[in-house]
C-alpha cells in the first residue's frame, strides 16, 4: 500500500478557506461522496464522533481525522490544505493547516491500521509538509505527495 493508491489530484482541496473544524468537515466528506459514493451526511457524524473521543491532531499543524465505513473497498484519503489555521485542540498546542481526511473500510482489519501509519508517517516529513502548504492548486500538491512515495522508496 502506498499514498497514490488512496490518493489522487481530485481529492484535495487547497487554499481551501476554512472557519471552522466542522466547515472542513463538511467540505472534506462532500468531496469524499462524490468519490466514493458514501453519504456525507454520514461521514461527517462518523467523524464527529470520532473527534470527541480525542482530538485527530497529530501535531505541527496536521491533523489526520479518520473514520471506517461501509461499502469501500480500499482505503481513502482526501486533503485540505487551508489557506488559515483552525484549532483543533492539538496537544501541541499548534493550530491545524492540513487536514488528511483518511477513510478505511468496516471489517479492514489491519489495513485501517496500515494506513493509518503510512499517512502519519510521510505527514511527520517536514520537507514535505512545508511544500503542501506552498502548494496553489490540487495538481501540485498531488504531486508532491507522489513525489514523496519515489522518495521514500528510493
Amino acid at each position: 500500500m502506498n499514498i497514490n493508491d488512496m490518493l489522487d489530484s481530485n481529492s484535495f482541496l487547497v487554499n481551501f478557506e476554512a472557519n471552522s473544524k466542522k466547515h472542513v468537515f463538511e467540505e472534506l466528506t462532500k468531496l469524499a461522496e462524490t468519490y466514493t459514493n458514501i453519504d456525507s451526511q454520514i461521514l461527517l457524524e462518523n467523524l464527529t464522533k470520532r473527534e470527541k473521543l480525542g482530538s485527530t491532531a497529530v501535531g505541527n499543524g496536521i491533523a489526520i481525522p479518520h473514520a471506517n465505513c461501509l461499502n469501500l473497498d480500499e482505503p481513502k484519503a482526501f486533503v485540505a490544505i487551508l489557506s488559515n489555521s483552525l484549532d483543533f485542540n492539538a496537544n501541541d498546542d499548534q493550530p491545524i493547516d492540513i487536514i488528511f481526511l483518511l477513510l478505511a473500510q468496516n471489517n479492514g482489519g489491519s489495513e485501517h491500521l496500515q494506513a493509518l501509519a503510512l499517512v502519519s508517517r510521510l505527514l511527520r516529513n517536514k520537507e514535505l509538509t512545508s511544500k503542501l502548504r506552498g502548494c496553489k492548486t490540487s495538481e501540485s500538491a498531488f504531486a508532491v505527495m507522489s513525489q514523496s512515495v519515489h522518495e521514500e522508496a528510493a
